[in-house]
């Protein structure tokens, strides 16, 4: 019985052998080099709506041993604006959000509007009054953000405040993420900040 398992696997083997490993090169390439996503909430838009499949690169910040977290060696630096994908802290959970917050810096974050050291990354004119009175006429808003050559656009809705004040100093190795759709989107405000091992890659395009 032992040899005739052995001579179907050997059949099997030799039958389907370029299969096997053509399939084997497919999953270390998603695993390791780049991969797909798609979007399952609505946390950034307008900028990714729900159901877009996004082009990830996973080389771009670091190469992993592969199926694990750990790190081999780093190959560039996240940059503030970009969108990324990351497992969430706690639970993996795959997300994917826009990184507001590098190793050093000084967050100051109230009703959705950003100060980064100190900092504001208007692209055009201050939207806070224009926010407040989109609100009282329960209407949304949408206004420019640019931060290290990302220009991007905040979706606001006729909501209330979603979170309280926070201010954070983002440890070194850690790095903080919001959503575009400022009102609707369960980011680093509501669960901290997320170690650089956590980083799968940089989304490149939709």
């Amino acid at each position: 019985k032992v040899n005739y398992m052995r001579e179907r696997w050997q059949r099997f083997w030799e039958s389907n052998k370029v299969f096997i490993g053509f399939l084997a090169v497919i999953i270390l390439f998603r695993v390791t080099i780049a991969d797909q996503y798609h979007v399952p909430s609505g946390s950034m838009e307008p900028t990714i709506a729900i159901g877009d499949r996004v082009f990830v690169n996973k080389t771009v910040f670091h190469l992993k041993i592969p199926f694990t977290n750990v790190v081999l060696v780093r190959l560039g630096e996240p940059a503030c604006g970009a969108v990324v994908v990351f497992e969430k802290p706690g639970d993996h959970t795959v997300m994917i959000k826009r990184l507001v917050g590098l190793p050093g810096d000084y967050l100051e974050i109230d009703d959705g509007f950003i100060r980064v050291n100190g900092e504001t990354f208007f692209a055009d004119q201050d939207p806070l009054e224009l926010l407040r009175e989109a609100r009282l006429n329960d209407q949304g808003l949408h206004y420019h953000e640019k931060m290290t050559g990302h220009q991007y656009t905040v979706q606001r809705l006729p909501l209330p405040r979603q979170f309280g004040e926070k201010k954070i100093k983002v440890p070194e190795d850690h790095y903080f993420f919001m959503g575009d759709n400022r009102d609707n989107s369960n980011d680093s405000r509501a669960w901290g900040i997320v170690p650089r091992d956590l980083l799968k890659g940089r989304a490149s395009r939709v």
